[in-house]
């Protein structure tokens, strides 16, 4: 029987209808996954891929600009130009930007007093005026300027008017050396108001007052000197150094924050900021102020939002008033020599006048991990490995404070085993080794734990959130935050990364991020920046260098990780990493630890099996069933390793996931997956040891 018309007629507008949607679809994809929209804006920019390019910005200061490559400076003298356009960086970074020389511009700035002063400004722009500059990284920003005038220097800007500063990061120092009434120094801009939102600054900055016998006002913020701007979802990393004979106004975000000319009003918002870090200070004046606090100096004027601002900030002050702060490397370097490679047992008595430090143990140059010295007196005991022959063995400041006397700093053989559990996420460590981390711990070995991304998948925000929980977590199953360590790269980027046929490709991450961090608030930096001092683009390259670099030092003697058979990429990949690096480490040192891979996304949704509940409501503790149930690998579930879990650890396993809030609640952006995680409460853990 043949179809009627009006039923193929009906099929037609069907089948157009479901292409029409599809191609909608595909358009919609298109401009999500490849950022067809900003690829389309920025057709109508002026392209930027060269120093010259760069320079000729000053030729019309109003245009509309972004970086096609990252740009490197060194070499080379900047002279800050003014800009009133748009700059995007693109994802890009100017690196190596040295400045020595103010720029043109002067602006009016005012004191707490409301009066006014012709300012010089250095920057890589003396003056952005109803400017944007998004989007952008300055790296290893190097300012240095002595002046006898008004002076504010900052890195991208000197003075910022009715400007934002958006998705910026900058890592660098600013040195200023004046004395003429008034002067600061800011990690992003020197003075000024506008926009900064989502700025992230790991600044070293130094104001040093010239002259003894003059009464000045100096500023100093981790973002912003002085000024009126909003400050939004920013992250600053300081330490500064303040010299002064007259008044300082130093805050870790802004020094000091009033609206002006006299009269202004503004609306003004600081949510959502973190700062960590400190500012060491003198002020040689019998008419103190010594403004010095964790978000902004001195509050003259009140913002109408103020919240949700987290610090862990310390404001030193000094009072010897003979010789300018500066900073400076402080360390401890002792030399062993080893008969032969093997585990030892470093112990070190010390003595700490000062308050609380924390310095980086590095073994032979590497990072190993952070050690914390509080006030007093005591010992630290760690297992270290030592090659055959001359050791290095450093203790290495970090940012904290203290006064730190070693004594009786020697080595000896050790009988520990080191186990380092390598997770791709906030979680990974406790879902699948919470047990084996307990057992290990009781039998007096070392744990370690190093996570590869940042937990940043819905935006950076989430960073602090996820390895707070981790922290905490980790502390329910005994292990210590000094024994985790932070590799930084972003979320979904490993496979990316790890497969990338140019080790050198620079990536950028669904959150913006093209380089790696952690967060200073938590004194969780990220492994690059700890090693070297500067964090790492996200390039193959860096990813490998960094995780063997990190096995270089630690040398476990088992691995822990997850499966190269998950459909998570950054679980699959990040077996495929580690694999690679062990096996590279062994062809090159020797060294061959045990390798084992656990699962944590099993193929089918209903695996792990989740829990049930008695008649008492409390959960039936199962084991584990086989989690690849319908999928051929080459794991045989008969070969499987498994520990047995008692009732005492499975319950700290349980009270530990239950620290991740923001998995197991969720948020408006996704949903919870409280039957999820506590369905890996089970009677044991289980392994596969892998050949390599």
């Amino acid at each position: 029987m043949g179809k009627d018309k009006n039923s193929n007629s009906r099929t037609k507008l069907l089948l157009t209808g479901v292409m029409a949607a599809a191609v909608i679809l595909l358009i919609v994809l298109l401009f999500g996954f490849f950022d067809l929209g900003h690829r389309i804006a920025l057709l109508t920019y002026t392209k930027i891929s060269t120093y010259e390019d760069l320079k000729a910005i000053s030729n019309k200061p109003d245009g509309k600009y972004y970086l096609a490559c990252d740009i490197d400076m060194a070499g080379i003298e900047w002279t800050p130009v003014t800009f009133n356009g748009t700059l995007d960086g693109n994802g890009h970074a100017i690196k190596n930007l040295r400045l020595s020389t103010k720029g043109n511009a002067v602006r009016d700035t005012y004191d707490g007093n409301m009066k006014s002063y012709q300012t010089t400004l250095v920057g890589l722009f003396d003056v952005i005026e109803n400017a944007t500059v998004k989007d952008l990284t300055l790296s290893s920003v190097y300012v240095e300027y002595e002046t006898d005038e008004p002076c504010f220097a900052g890195t991208i800007a000197g003075y910022m008017g009715n400007s934002k500063i958006i998705n910026c990061t900058v890592t660098g120092e600013v040195y200023l050396r004046a004395h003429e009434k008034m002067f600061g120094v800011g990690g992003v801009a020197g003075y000024g108001y506008g926009l900064l939102e989502n700025v992230q600054a790991d600044v070293t900055l130094v104001c040093t007052d010239t002259d003894r016998n003059t009464k000045d006002e100096q500023f100093m913020g981790g973002l912003i000197g002085a000024g009126y701007p909003d400050i939004i979802r920013c992250a600053v990393d300081i330490d500064g150094y303040v010299s002064e004979h007259g008044y300082v106004h130093n805050g870790g975000m802004i020094g000091l924050y009033m609206f002006y000319p006299e009269g202004t009003s503004h609306k003004g918002q600081i949510t959502h900021n973190r700062v960590y870090g400190k500012i060491t200070f003198f002020e040689d004046n019998d008419d103190r102020r010594a403004y010095c606090k964790a978000i902004v100096g001195e509050m003259l004027d009140q913002a109408e939002v103020f919240e949700d601002n987290a610090a862990g900030f310390r404001s030193v002050e000094v009072y010897n008033y003979d010789a300018d702060l500066l900073p400076g490397e402080h360390s401890e370097v002792y030399s062993f020599d080893a008969k032969e490679s093997g585990r030892f047992d470093l112990k070190a008595s010390y003595k700490n006048a000062g308050a609380d430090a924390t310095y980086g143990l590095f073994i032979n140059g590497r990072f190993f991990k952070k050690v914390s010295f509080p006030n007093g007196e005591g010992t630290i005991d760690e297992a270290i490995y030592l090659d055959a022959g001359k050791n290095e063995v450093k203790f290495r400041f970090l940012p904290g404070d203290g006064n730190i006397t070693f004594n009786d700093v020697s080595v000896k053989e050790s009988r520990k085993q080191v186990s380092l559990i390598v997770a791709p996420h906030q979680d990974d460590e406790i879902l699948a080794f919470a047990g084996t981390i307990q057992q290990e711990l009781k039998k007096g070995n070392s744990v370690k734990v190093l996570f590869l991304t940042t937990g940043d998948y819905y935006g950076t925000e989430y960073t602090a959130i996820r390895l707070a929980e981790s922290v905490e977590a980790l502390s329910v199953v005994g292990l210590d935050k000094s024994d985790i360590t932070v590799l930084g790269y972003s979320d979904l980027t490993i496979q990316a990364l790890f497969t990338s046929e140019d080790p050198d490709k620079c990536f950028q991450s669904r959150s913006g991020k093209t380089s790696t961090y952690g967060d200073p608030v938590q004194n969780l930096y990220d492994y690059h920046t700890l090693n070297t001092g500067e964090p790492a683009d996200f390039t193959g390259a860096n990813l490998k260098s960094d995780l063997y670099s990190y096995l270089l030092a630690c040398r476990p003697d088992r691995v822990y990780t997850t499966s190269e058979f998950e459909w998570h990429t950054d679980h699959a990949s990040g077996f495929a990493l580690v694999k690679e690096t062990l096996e590279n480490l062994s062809k090159e040192t020797g060294f061959h630890p045990v390798l084992c891979e656990s699962v944590i996304h099993g193929e089918e949704n209903e695996w792990p099996e989740r829990l049930s509940y008695g008649s008492d409501n409390k959960p039936v503790i199962k084991e584990f069933s086989n989690p690849f149930p319908t999928k051929e690998t080459t794991l045989d579930w008969s070969k499987v390793k498994k520990i047995v879990l008692t009732d005492e650890e499975i319950a700290k396993k349980s009270e530990a996931i239950d620290k991740f809030i923001s998995q197991n609640e969720g948020t408006d952006e996704y949903p919870g997956t409280k039957d999820y995680t506590f369905a890996f409460c089970k009677r044991d853990e289980f392994y596969w040891e892998i050949t390599y």
